[in-house]
């Protein structure tokens, strides 16, 4: 599908090449996964790994020594990163997924966490994931379980049904991959990009 909403796959694949290689240059953890070579079969994710209390309260997640300070999902830092080992800590793993959809021509979000050091070791639910992990109020309430199209397993995913929408927004964009993310994942799933990505843009 082409034509005005939407972004073809060598426009998503150039866009997700320049996004992950400005995310190298400013350590933010982006890579790009799969194969290039045949449409829809590679993507861009991130995993970061936080500390979240034991009574799931949001004030006392905790970031790991190797995560910026600026993380995803902006929580203060009550404790020193070295001390997570206290028995009411425990760990958070998750990942965010951004794939292309080959029916609908758009990015698609895909997310996944874990209550624990590994992932796929006790997911979190969607309930979970809008509440103690978002830490927001979700404007977008299209999240739900679906099996990641690649990977095969169960992941949250963002339906694309606003996508286009958005894409028409930011038709003008030198990177709309970048656009689409900076609205969607914010909305979605709070998750924020770093300031340097706009660049791409313009």
């Amino acid at each position: 599908m082409d034509g005005p909403g939407t972004i073809t796959w060598d426009e998503f694949l150039a866009n997700a090449e320049s996004f992950v290689e400005l995310s190298n240059q400013i350590s933010d953890g982006w890579e790009l996964r799969g194969n290039k070579n045949v449409p829809g079969e590679a993507y861009v994710a991130r995993q970061r790994k936080q500390y979240i209390s034991s009574s799931n309260n949001t004030d006392n997640y905790l970031t790991l020594a190797n995560s910026d300070s600026d993380d995803d999902f902006n929580f203060e830092l009550k404790l020193d990163p070295f001390e997570a080992t206290c028995p009411n800590e425990k760990p958070l793993v998750t990942e965010h997924h951004v794939l292309w959809s080959m029916s609908y021509s758009v990015p698609v979000l895909y997310f996944n966490g874990w209550k624990s050091d590994f992932s796929g070791i006790n997911p979190i639910s969607v309930e979970e994931a809008q509440s103690f992990v978002c830490n927001v109020e979700l404007r977008y309430r299209e999240l739900s379980q679906a099996m990641h199209p690649i990977l095969g397993t169960p992941f949250l995913y963002l339906h694309p049904c606003m996508s286009h929408e958005l894409l028409q927004i930011t038709s003008s964009s030198k990177n709309k991959l970048v656009s689409w993310l900076s609205t969607v994942g914010t909305a979605a799933l709070n998750l924020k990009l770093q300031p340097e990505y706009c660049k791409l843009t313009l």
